[in-house]
C-alpha cells in the first residue's frame, strides 16, 4: 500500500514541480528555478479549491500545515499531499 502511496503522491504535477531537485545539497534545486514551497493560489489550485478557502482555514488553524515567512505563506509540497493522505483515512 505505501506504494501505492508514493506513486499517487508523485503523479501530482505541483508536488513533482515543487520537489524536484530536492535531493541536492544546496536544497534550490538546479538554476534555483524549482520551487521549494507552494503558495497559498498553488495550494488552492492543486487542491481544487478557492484561495478564500485555504485563506480560512489558516484562519481556523486548520487545513495543510502552512510555514510563515514573514507574511508570507507557504507550504511545503509534501506535506499537503500527508494531509490529503489524512483526510482520505479520516473518512475509511
Amino acid at each position: 500500500m505505501a506504494v501505492e502511496h508514493s506513486q499517487r503522491r508523485s503523479g501530482w504535477p505541483a508536488v513533482q514541480a515543487a520537489t524536484r531537485g530536492s535531493a541536492q545539497t544546496d536544497g534550490l534545486g538546479a538554476g534555483h528555478a524549482d520551487p521549494m514551497f507552494l503558495t497559498v493560489q498553488e495550494v488552492a489550485e492543486l487542491l481544487r479549491v478557492s484561495p478564500a478557502t485555504v485563506r480560512a482555514w489558516i484562519a481556523k488553524g486548520e487545513g495543510p500545515p502552512a510555514m510563515r515567512f514573514g507574511k508570507q505563506i507557504r507550504y511545503r509540497p509534501e506535506r499537503v499531499m500527508e494531509w490529503v493522505e489524512q483526510q482520505e483515512e479520516g473518512r475509511r
